[in-house]
């Protein structure tokens, strides 16, 4: 019956799926496969090799179970449309064969002609499996989101916390209800209270004859999201963890306790055991809310998931601004060498950038600003001399040289890609690989 009951489910779904494992063997396709691809859904067939030709992304799924790996990335099928190709690898016990499930979100080729977001509201608060790390959670998600269980979410500034946080709420039974934000860190203290709880009538001086009910009660029966949980006001936390027990809590200034129905989320980039023992937070509190909890790895520890991010919000910022731009495969290498101290936000706003400023549709390393550390990220072999007190500074100068454009021209073949790699005209590239006779 189980079994019967998740098909069901996958049948429903609108957007094109398949599930395949390590040996390219097809296990399952929903209808809305068949349709996008007009396959006969009595059609019998198992292997790749059997698809048409328009399957484009046969190469990008090949490409995961060769790398064990789960990746999203834009594919251009034909004239008519642009594919968002999702791939998620989930790892079965030591034995068995991987599976990998593939969602496709087709678009038309043109902007003008895609479904149509209001650029006011557009969003990118979108959970986005981009790597391992996030499919991995992806999967701890789909397991934990039906049960109403307090969650801490703990991970660096700009990594995703709110976009998981909304992503958990989507795929829980509450997912009809509302999802409540409220940033702990960002309303006064003197605040905090009336905003969460709500105040009666006549509480303070300034407060509304009808009183105002507060983000707790604005949740009820469905998800309150409490960001930067760490700045809450200790004096607050006793009356936070009576909600979270309880279920109940008294508006400011009111005789009577209110019965309310919410999950609690909570996210945090700080070190709350710090806090606990500098008397910040409380340790029970801490507790109540870790009883799932969640890490996203910053982004610097996940080198893999750069390109299909970039991908991604080109794609989004493509269809807001009714743009049609690609970046190059060394652009991409650029941004993968960066530490990204402010993580997705980060490189989310950088993206939005470039594909303002840049004058043409395929994005170059020409159009990146300068990111501070790329520099010092980029990789020097082991054999350069470090410190040698032999060589003189133009001959270290020239040994370094040589080294770098050996190494990069046995990489990429060209002067041209050479050049752009390491971000000097071709003229000058071409002049460095004759004075160090440099060649295939």
């Amino acid at each position: 019956m189980k079994k019967n009951f998740y098909k069901d489910i996958l049948e429903t779904i609108r957007e094109p799926l398949c599930v395949v494992d390590s040996s390219e063997t097809i296990l399952y396709r929903n209808p809305a496969f068949d349709q996008h691809f007009q396959i006969d859904e009595s059609a019998d067939f198992h292997a790749f090799s059997q698809l048409p030709e328009k399957y484009t992304s046969i190469s990008l799924i090949r490409e995961c179970i060769r790398d064990k790996k789960s990746e999203t990335r834009v594919l251009q099928e034909g004239t008519d449309a642009t594919l968002e190709v999702s791939v998620t690898r989930l790892a079965e016990d030591p034995g068995e064969a991987d599976c990998y499930i593939e969602q496709i979100l087709a678009f038309p080729a043109k902007a003008s002609d895609r479904p149509q977001t209001s650029r006011s509201s557009l969003s990118f608060d979108e959970l986005v499996i981009s790597d391992r790390a996030m499919a991995d959670i992806n999967q701890t998600i789909s397991r934990i989101a039906y049960f109403d269980s307090t969650i801490l979410i703990q991970g660096e500034s700009g990594t995703g916390k709110t976009a998981l946080a909304r992503h958990i709420h989507k795929n829980s039974n509450r997912a009809q209800k509302p999802f409540v934000t409220i940033n702990c860190g960002s309303i006064p203290e003197s605040l905090i209270e009336s905003e969460l709880f709500g105040y009666a009538s006549g509480a303070f001086t300034s407060a509304s004859k009808k009183g105002k009910p507060g983000q707790v009660e604005l949740a009820d029966g469905g998800t309150l999201f409490l960001d930067e949980i760490g700045l809450l006001p200790y004096n607050l936390q006793s009356k936070f963890l009576q909600l979270i027990q309880e279920k109940t809590y008294t508006p400011v200034g009111a005789l009577k306790s209110k019965t309310v129905n919410v999950r609690i989320i909570a996210a945090t980039n700080e070190n709350l055991k710090e806090f606990i023992k500098a008397k910040k937070f409380r340790e029970d509190l801490y507790y109540r809310l870790r009883v799932i909890e969640l890490f996203i790895p910053p982004l610097r520890d996940r080198a893999d998931a750069i390109e299909p991010l970039v991908n991604f919000f080109i794609s989004k910022y493509n269809d807001k601004f009714d743009t049609a731009k690609t970046i190059t495969p060394t652009a991409v290498s650029m941004l993968k060498s960066y530490s990204w101290p402010g993580n997705i936000r980060e490189l989310q706003y950088l993206i939005e950038k470039i594909i303002i400023t840049s004058g043409r549709d395929i994005i170059t390393t020409d159009d990146i600003p300068p990111l501070h550390d790329v520099e010092q990220k980029q990789e020097i072999p082991s054999d350069i001399p470090q410190e040698d007190d032999t060589l003189d500074f133009e001959a270290a100068v020239s040994e370094f040289e040589s080294k770098i454009l050996a190494k990069y021209y046995a990489h990429y073949k060209s002067s041209y890609k050479v050049a752009d790699a390491l971000g000097i005209t071709q003229t000058k590239a071409s002049r460095l690989l004759r004075k160090y006779q440099i060649s295939k």
